[in-house]
């Protein structure tokens, strides 16, 4: 009997040892799979979410509540014990499942900080409560949304925090100058290589040592070929000064004004067009000095201003206002070649993917004629089109094993020529499929302020300011800085260029949505952002406001097609029309004229194109090229909508006024006959139908429509028309 009591012991014992509490640095020294328990202070709350990291005297881990994990409730200074088992969740080594929690006390100090520098970022640090010194954002300025934050040091090392949904620091102003970032080491990559960040708290995580600190971001005004103005606000009195220079060391000197205000203006003059100038304005009270961000800001250029903007899919030119758009029927490809013939002296490339031999043939035809030819990739695709080039010109290829992908689709031409400086944007590939079949916009601007914006964002990727690409020094994805002008003159257009994952895109996009006075129409490939779908939501949801769109991969994982048909918001997929939709553009107040808006480029909606991806995006407040993107996504609309095939001409009838407030008129040049007009608003829903002689004006009552956008759908034995309608009271 006494044997058995003493195997039954030893067995429990031996059941125990796989529990017994460890230090947490001998528990990360453990393979995954292994149950521990741990014994330490917690150091964040639910501002991160469910997740909780503890640490104690030895090193740090966090615990996350996984399928199987026992409920738990924890906060910030709770003395905890945990047990569970160790697992790797995308390169962060956690606690997943947890079997047992057990809260000794509340309100205990939190270890300090370890105080570490951007280079110490890595696994030693992982799950600590670090200290970063003398850091600042580089979009320092704006405000903090969901997603990656860069920050950098007086060396030039960069690293990122990471800010989810819901974050306490979602919509505060993002810090300018430098400051002390405390915060969580974690970890996300999907190699298990990098992706080191810092899970900042709150704003408690941002601590300055100045009395004087920059309490707006820094506004660009008065933009000419000759200077611009900067203005900005402190949270105290202070002097307004600036250093400038064409690179950051600022060598064309300071402009001090002086003066003690909160609120601060400084102009810069005698500047050269056409060109990009490094300013970093500051302001001083007594000893404290109060530095803002270096910015980069471009003069207007003497060019051309020429904007073209071309479709290879149908367009429904009955929609137009002023300008008819181009639809080129299977010459994409020519149409390309043609701009990549201009180059005289440069031809920068960077394109997701390629195939089209008429277009790397005048790629090589470029090299031939003396033309420096550089050419970036992503790593990850065929690009068939790299065996066809001349063995001579220099390609890079991102990395495929890095996150993200170089997902642009941009060329440069000429970038140091006034008139000759082109660049291409849009969402078109070099594939055979995206050139010819698949619904795909290009666009083309002649401007040389714009031209040398997109070749500092080239030449960050390519390592290097010379024709040979520098694999070391290049940055891909949330490697990059925000390192380029964001707002230019062109034309006489307001423009705007924003590459990502940098320079916060998805901020961007909602923020163009946001100004919507009337009408929003979009047209986007993949759609998985909550928050740019709330912002369609909360404008469609506005009285006198309306959205519409049209969608592809409605199927994505986290696809907003579904909850935006649940909110109301008339959206239509397109994968029941032959071929991908590819575009990713959103239309803003086409029928005003106050600020109507386009947003084109290679971004989607999506986490990715937002944090990891190489993207570009063009906004361009231009009545006449939001008139040819109308017509674009209205062709795309009414096919997926079922609205109908043009047989009549929409010429041959004329409604008036358009907007129209309490009465609408029909008018027809066409022979006597009799004609079925229903009206419908834009989710198609029927809201006056009638017969119509068109021998007679006739005249209806539209008092009652709320204000949006219509259709008024005139059918007879010829067929059917639709003519687009908008309700202004």
């Amino acid at each position: 009997m006494m044997k058995k009591l003493i195997l039954s012991f030893g067995l429990l014992l031996s059941g125990l040892v796989g529990f017994a509490q460890i230090p947490i640095d001998s528990a990360r020294s453990l393979t995954t799979g292994t149950n521990v328990t741990i014994t330490g202070i917690v150091t964040n709350g639910s501002e991160l979410g469910p997740i909780r990291y503890v640490q104690d005297a030895t090193a740090a881990i966090p615990y996350y509540p996984g399928g199987g994990s026992v409920p738990f409730s924890a906060d910030r200074g709770d003395s905890i014990t945990v047990t569970g088992t160790l697992k790797d969740y995308n390169g962060l080594l956690e606690i997943d499942p947890i079997t047992s929690v057990t809260v000794h006390s509340s309100n205990n100090n939190l270890p300090s900080p370890t105080v570490i520098t951007i280079t110490q970022m890595g696994e030693p640090t992982e799950a600590l409560l670090v200290q970063l010194d003398g850091v600042s954002f580089t979009n320092g300025g704006s405000s903090f949304t969901s997603g990656t934050h860069t920050f950098t040091d007086a060396n030039g090392n960069s690293g990122v925090i990471y800010v989810r949904s819901g974050h306490p620091l979602v919509g505060e102003l993002i810090p300018l100058g430098p400051f002390s970032l405390v915060g969580i080491m974690s970890q996300f990559t999907f190699t298990g290589v990098g992706g080191y960040q810092v899970l900042a708290r709150d704003t408690g995580d941002l601590i300055f040592n100045s009395s004087i600190l920059f309490a707006s971001g820094v506004q660009l005004s008065n933009q000419s070929s000759s200077g611009f103005d900067l203005a900005w606000v402190t949270n105290s009195s202070g002097s307004t000064n600036c250093k400038y220079g064409l690179t950051p060391a600022f060598e064309l000197g300071e402009i001090n004004n002086g003066g003690s205000s909160t609120t601060h203006s400084i102009s810069l003059s005698g500047l050269t067009a056409g060109t990009i100038y490094y300013v970093q304005p500051y302001s001083e009270n007594g000893t404290d000095t109060a530095w803002g961000n270096v910015g980069l800001y471009a003069t207007v250029s003497n060019s051309t201003g020429a904007i073209r903007v071309y479709f290879n899919h149908p367009v429904n030119t009955n929609a137009a206002q002023n300008v008819n758009a181009i639809y080129l029927d299977g010459r994409f490809n020519d149409t390309i070649k043609a701009y990549i013939d201009k180059a005289q002296s440069t031809l920068d490339i960077a394109v997701y993917n390629a195939s089209d031999a008429m277009i790397m043939g005048a790629i090589n035809d470029a090299y031939d004629r003396g033309v420096q030819v550089r050419y970036i990739a992503e790593g990850g695709n065929l690009n068939q089109g790299l065996d066809l080039l001349n063995t001579n010109i220099p390609v890079l290829e991102k990395p495929d094993a890095q996150p993200g992908i170089m997902h642009n689709k941009f060329i440069i031409v000429d970038a140091e020529s006034v008139n000759n400086s082109w660049i291409l944007g849009g969402s078109t590939n070099w594939t055979f499929n995206q050139l010819f079949d698949d619904p795909n916009d290009i666009i083309f601007i002649q401007d040389q302020s714009l031209a040398r914006a997109y070749t500092l964002e080239f030449e960050e990727m390519w390592g290097s300011s010379g024709a040979q690409p520098n694999a070391t020094n290049a940055k891909f994805g949330s490697d990059k800085l925000d390192n380029t002008p964001h707002i230019f003159q062109i034309g006489g257009h307001l423009v705007e260029s924003y590459f990502s994952p940098s320079d916060g895109t998805t901020n961007k996009i909602i923020e163009t949505m946001e100004t919507t006075d009337l009408e929003m129409n979009f047209a986007i490939m993949s759609f998985t952002r909550d928050d740019i779908a709330q912002a369609i939501m909360d404008v469609h949801a506005t009285f006198g406001k309306s959205a519409s769109g049209v969608m592809e991969n409605i199927n994505d994982s986290g696809s907003e097609y579904q909850p935006l048909q649940t909110a109301g918001v008339p959206i239509y997929e397109t994968q029941s029309i032959p071929d991908i939709m590819h575009h990713k553009f959103v239309i803003i107040d086409r029928h005003t004229t106050q600020d109507p808006i386009i947003l084109t480029g290679s971004h989607n909606w999506s986490t990715s194109a937002e944090t990891t991806n190489d993207e570009n995006t063009l906004i361009i407040h231009s009545a006449d090229i939001v008139d040819q993107y109308y017509q674009a996504f209205i062709a795309l609309y009414n096919q997926a909508a079922g609205i109908g095939v043009e047989e009549l001409q929409a010429g041959d009838f004329n409604i008036y006024p358009n907007p129209a407030g309490a009465a609408l008129h029909l008018r027809s040049d066409l022979p006597q006959g009799t004609y079925i007009v229903e009206i419908t608003d834009i989710a198609g829903r029927s809201c006056s139908r009638f017969d119509w002689n068109t021998q007679y004006i006739k005249t209806i009552n539209v008092s009652s429509f709320n204000n949006g956008m219509y259709f008024v759908r005139i059918s007879g034995d010829e067929g059917t028309v639709a003519l687009p309608l908008l309700v202004q009271h």
